[in-house]
């Protein structure tokens, strides 16, 4: 019996999760394997075996965090792509620990099952996404294009990455189905186990549909990030063709950025790119008004059904209600305070309308808002 439990495994390594980089994926495997060797423990029902791995798979992620960033600060310094690396590292051992006191007086057994649902989630994720993504980086940098190429090269590349996390899920819930089957016939006569299997089983898909779900958001700001904002154009592309309807596409990208990043520290730009992501999710609230983060300090609102008239009004609300944030920017030429620049486009899309050419249009004009003084809207005729 103790063999089949040693042969189950809530998270099979995939080689879809390899960066590339040994030393990375090496400690990779090492916290799966903790993971594993934790979910075993648990349907044993061994509490001090159970608390003894706890400790070794938590010192482990701290131990592989630092070399991580040791690797990743060589090539990346001071750039964004690290910061929000970073942040996400510090937000998990304080996560983890927060599940583990804040339920008390669940069962332990409970609250172990909740921890390890979050690890299979975050490790995941945080691999085919942010790893991957900064592996690829290095990749292209080898291969001889510079830090600014390689980084849109990395986001070009991974603009398929959905793809990947629903493989890879699916293969890890195929291959614990198999295994769990396995086990269940082997051990009929064991009915407390078997209702365990069945309960972490059901947990397991609600964490997968909820990896399915994180592969679509943007970490950092939690709107729906670069893939996600493609396959929503092509689709409302696609409606408002067919319905003869107006569609909008709102561009902004704040100005001076890189003067908040570099006068206040990366974690003041973060915070900001996160004031400014709430207040869009606060104004855009009908069921056809879709925020998006595109990547650095550049943002997309889609809106269904909205005319030109209405359209120049909304992008004028969102410029005054980012500047209302007052989050301070005194080296801005614009303001003392954050601002942003928006282009705009909207109209009834032609057959000959698509992605790319309601972008090129939105991104002119943004550009000319710039050009302009900024903190302005360009919505053109």
């Amino acid at each position: 019996m103790n063999y089949l439990l040693d042969k189950f495994e809530v998270f099979p390594w995939n080689e879809n999760l390899d960066t590339g980089i040994a030393i990375i994926d090496e400690q990779h495997k090492k916290l799966v394997s903790l993971l594993n060797r934790l979910a075993t423990a648990l349907v044993r029902g061994n509490p001090i075996e159970t608390n003894d791995i706890f400790t070794e798979l938590t010192q482990y992620a701290e131990f592989h965090f630092e070399t991580e960033e040791a690797i990743w600060l060589e090539h990346f310094g001071n750039d964004s792509w690290l910061s929000s690396h970073q942040l996400s590292h510090s937000s998990f051992l304080p996560k983890v620990i927060e599940l583990k006191e804040g339920e008390k007086n669940k069962p332990q057994n409970e609250i172990i099952e909740s921890i390890i649902l979050f690890l299979i989630r975050w490790l995941a994720f945080h691999i085919l996404d942010s790893d991957k993504r900064m592996a690829l980086l290095i990749q292209y940098i080898d291969d001889g294009l510079s830090f600014d190429q390689a980084k849109i090269a990395s986001d070009k590349k991974m603009s398929g990455s959905i793809r990947v996390v629903i493989e890879t899920v699916m293969q890890m819930y195929d291959s614990l189905s198999s295994r769990t089957m396995e086990l269940m016939r082997e051990s009929h006569k064991r009915e407390q186990i078997e209702k365990e299997l069945h309960k972490a089983n059901k947990q397991l898909r609600k964490a997968n549909l909820r990896l399915e779900s994180l592969a679509v958001t943007d970490q950092l700001t939690d709107l729906f990030n670069r893939r996600h904002f493609n396959t929503i154009f092509a689709r409302e592309l696609k409606r408002a063709k067919r319905d003869k309807a107006p569609l909008a596409l709102i561009m902004l990208d704040i100005d001076h950025f890189k003067k908040i990043n570099d006068h206040y520290g990366h974690s003041a730009g973060d915070r900001a790119l996160m004031q400014i992501s709430r207040k869009l999710k606060e104004i855009c609230h009908r069921p056809g008004d879709f925020p998006f983060r595109l990547g650095g300090e550049e943002f997309g609102i889609l809106a269904a059904n909205l005319d030109y008239q209405g359209t120049t009004e909304f992008a004028e609300i969102i410029r005054k209600e980012m500047e209302n944030l007052h989050i301070h920017n005194e080296y801005s030429s614009a303001s003392r305070y954050l601002t942003v620049s928006i282009g705009s486009i909207t109209r009834i899309p032609g057959k000959t309308d698509t992605v790319d050419s309601f972008m090129s249009v939105a991104d002119t004009r943004l550009y000319q808002a710039k050009e302009l003084g900024r903190n302005r809207v360009v919505a053109g005729d």
